[in-house]
């Protein structure tokens, strides 16, 4: 006795069992973590990630808290000024905090003598000289540069974190601590305060993910509900297939649980994906059974003939599915990867859900009064008829449209706007906008200037070399101002030459430049060092670049353009690409799309080969090809049309797709050739009957989709509702595709063959 055979002997057995189970696999969710780490995005290969790993090792990692202070009138008055400096004390007592900067306790040196003095700009909370002080920063190109706005409407205190690798929610301590600060910080008088930085960036993320599933996937609950009511037209159909989607999505969330994954924030996509994907199964299962009970058959002889004549079909389409998505598989992204295998876990569970669980409770439930709208068929006649007729005309001009659209896949261009993931609904997509225009831009480019020997920083050619290439880099565009050793020495040699402007110059000789450096380290404060810009060995310093908002693809180029500029123009270094999280996650989208387009081509000839199979036939395998490459091309072509970018979130839509978009040419063509084969039909009847057993399955299978993929859209983080918006895309012109192409194609390809004799 087979599966199918016991569900249907034993229903209520069946239905337990089945209940029992998918509960259990579902408790596991408790056990699902979720890390807003963004390295996760970078395998342990990553050769950028390596380069950035280096740099850390050598002079820290960066991880920041940032509390920028947005000023009513001016950031020099006192109120703004008292509360900059208790925001930078507060951040030394934030967890995790190994330094905290601002203006309050920027190191300004002046000369006493032959000495030199190092102290914080206010020392004293109680006094402070607003004057003073505007005279320092006028007079600090540190300051001036990053930490307070030109207009004086803004400033900020730094906060580096030192994270550590074992505790996963490190990150999440260090801002809930912040929110905390900026709760019970003292504003009055001076404006408000912001939280942002990369560690709270963050947590934004992770935030922005779990605001989706709590809003989205329940939207797309309610939506895929009431569609499927409205087309079936039976409520207990709807609520059959709703409690199956929701013991898939159950299950597969917490088998990952039960396998102790930590998941990353594409996870939050898996609910919505899987969700919709389900319902295909149990649509195709159900309607069938509706149309059979239509016709005059019992509830019992319903059940079996749709069962016989979708269990292929479903299966095929759900292996074509797991293809599809494990080809991610292939992504240069871990967490891609992660998603990949967790929709694939899901399709499996759905499968075995919908031919079990699903026919059992098929068998209990008293069949609906009424199946007009399946029994009828006559719209599917109309519409097959309609396609029949033309169908020489719907190839040539489909063809057309498809070279036509197609072509402008090559407008898409491969790049990442990280700065763009959150919309104005978040707020530090506002703290990115205000640093970007008032602090010196958001991103930030690290040289490691190396030579490879032991105290050569202190050659005057090395620090002159560093000069050239701040000033080369002054006149690129983006590019508002750089940080580096030239800069501290400039500094020094002009406070140790009582601060004479004329003297912001570099030392002359090498003599200087180590007494200056021995100097300064020596004035500065208990806690304070220079180890986040020297080497311990003296031979390496760290030279940061930075860039207002812009798109990878710019980011990249100006690395290039450095580079040969440093080779060409810097004998002393040793040119190495720039790196920081910008760059890495510059370099990705090209290294994902890369071997997501070997992912696509190995899942396209595996997929194509079981279609030959599972049809019997290499000209029906060849014939879906165009079918299950078409809409994906169409959906690219149109995206380049109406946007012109491609991103890591929007690349592996290919891959997801493909699986998806196959099931509607399998159901199609599986009926088509059903009707040949078995019934003995011609092309033209063979058609008829493929659209009025499956026609209205594939409408709503579609529009379920397209519904809940389209959801996504309303999200307020950019990567969610843009490969929302590319899947239905996709999916809604799969259909397209599949009612005025491939029939048109079956149609040419079977004219000059014989008709098969019924079996």
């Amino acid at each position: 006795m087979n599966i199918l055979e016991f569900s249907l002997r034993y229903p209520r057995i069946t239905l337990i069992v089945s209940l029992v189970v998918a509960l259990v696999l579902g408790a596991g969710m408790h056990r699902l973590t979720v890390t807003t780490d963004l390295r996760v995005y970078f395998s342990a290969d990553n050769p950028q990630l390596a380069s950035l790993v280096e740099l850390e090792e050598k002079y820290r990692r960066n991880e920041s808290i940032f509390f920028l202070v947005k000023a009513e009138r001016s950031i020099y008055e006192p109120a703004c000024l008292r509360l900059i400096y208790d925001l930078t004390e507060a951040g030394w007592q934030l967890p995790f905090a190994f330094r905290s900067s601002s203006l309050a306790n920027y190191q300004y040196s002046r000369s006493d003598g032959d000495t030199l003095v190092t102290r914080a700009v206010i020392e004293d909370r109680d006094s402070i000289d607003s004057n003073a002080i505007r005279q320092i920063v006028a007079s600090e190109p540190p300051i001036r540069e990053s930490l307070v706005a030109s207009n004086a409407s803004v400033s900020g205190v730094v906060v580096l974190l030192a994270l550590p690798e074992t505790r996963s929610n490190a990150v999440d301590e260090a801002v809930s601590a912040s929110r905390t600060v900026i709760a019970n910080a003292d504003t009055a008088g001076c404006g408000q305060i912001i939280l942002a930085g990369s560690a709270t960036n963050s947590v934004a993320l992770g935030e922005a993910v779990r605001d989706d599933i709590r809003s989205l996937v329940v939207l797309s609950y309610i939506a895929i509900a009431l569609g499927l009511l409205l087309l079936l037209r039976s409520l207990w159909a709807t609520l059959l297939t709703m409690l199956v989607i929701s013991l898939t999505v159950g299950a597969t969330m917490g088998i990952f649980g039960w396998l102790g994954y930590l998941l990353s924030p594409t996870a939050g996509f898996v609910p919505s994906i899987v969700l919709t994907i389900a319902v295909a199964d149990c649509v195709h299962i159900v309607s069938n059974y509706l149309i059979e009970l239509g016709q005059g058959r019992s509830k019992d002889e319903a059940i079996r003939e749709s069962l016989r004549i979708n269990l292929s079909p479903v299966f095929i389409t759900s292996i074509t599915t797991a293809i599809g998505v494990l080809s991610l598989n292939l992504s240069d992204s871990p967490p891609y990867r992660d998603l990949g295998n967790m929709v694939a876990c899901g399709v499996g569970v759905a499968f075995i859900l919908s031919i079990t669980m699903l026919p059992a409770a098929m068998k209990i439930v008293p069949p609906p009064r009424r199946a007009w709208l399946f029994s009828s068929g006559q719209q599917a006649r109309t519409l097959a008829d309609w396609i029949i007729v033309r169908h020489k005309l719907l190839l040539v001009t489909g063809s057309l449209t498809l070279i036509i659209v197609a072509s402008f896949i090559s407008r898409n261009e491969l790049t990442e706007n990280w700065h763009e993931y959150f919309t104005k609904h978040f707020e530090i997509r506002h703290a990115v906008d205000v640093i970007d225009d008032q602090l010196g831009g958001i991103h930030r480019i690290y040289y490691d200037m190396e030579t490879g020997l032991a105290n050569a920083i202190n050659d005057p050619a090395y620090a002159q070399q560093l000069e050239s290439f701040s000033q080369w880099l002054t006149d690129q565009p983006g590019v508002t101002h750089t940080a580096g050793l030239h800069t501290t020495l400039k500094l020094l040699n002009r406070a140790l030459h009582d601060n004479e402007e004329d003297q912001y110059q570099l030392p002359k000789t090498r003599g200087a430049i180590a007494q200056f450096l021995l100097l300064y380290e020596l004035s500065l404060p208990l806690g304070e060092s220079i180890d986040n810009l020297i080497d311990q060995d003296r031979s390496a310093t760290r030279f940061s670049v930075a860039v207002r908002k812009t798109d990878s693809e710019s980011l990249l180029e100006l690395d290039r353009r450095s580079v040969k500029w440093l080779s060409e123009n810097a004998p002393n270094l040793d040119a190495r690409p720039g790196t920081g999280l910008d760059l890495v996650f510059a370099h990705i989208t090209h290294r994902n799309i890369r071997g997501l387009l070997v992912g696509t081509a190995i899942a396209l000839v595996a997929i194509s080969i079981l279609l030959m199979l599972a049809l019997r036939s290499v000209r029906l395998g060849l014939i879906s090809l165009l079918p299950n490459l078409a809409p994906a091309a169409l959906a690219y072509g149109f995206w380049g049309m109406f946007v012109g970018h491609i991103d890591l979130a929007l690349s592996v839509v290919i891959c997801m797709s493909l699986g998806i978009v196959v099931d509607d040419t399998v159901h199609f063509v599986s009926k088509y050739r059903r009707a040949r084969h078995e019934h003995g039909l011609s092309p033209a009847d063979g058609i008829r009957y493929a659209f009025r057993v499956v026609g209205m399955a594939l409408v709503i299978t579609s529009v379920v989709l397209f519904v809940g993929f389209g959801i996504l859209t309303l999200s307020n983080f950019t990567p969610t509702r843009e490969t929302g918006g590319l899947l239905a895309l996709t999916i809604g012109l799969a259909l397209a595709v599949d009612f005025l192409l491939l029939p048109p194609l079956l149609l040419v390809a079977d004219s000059r063959l014989k008709t098969p004799k019924g079996s």
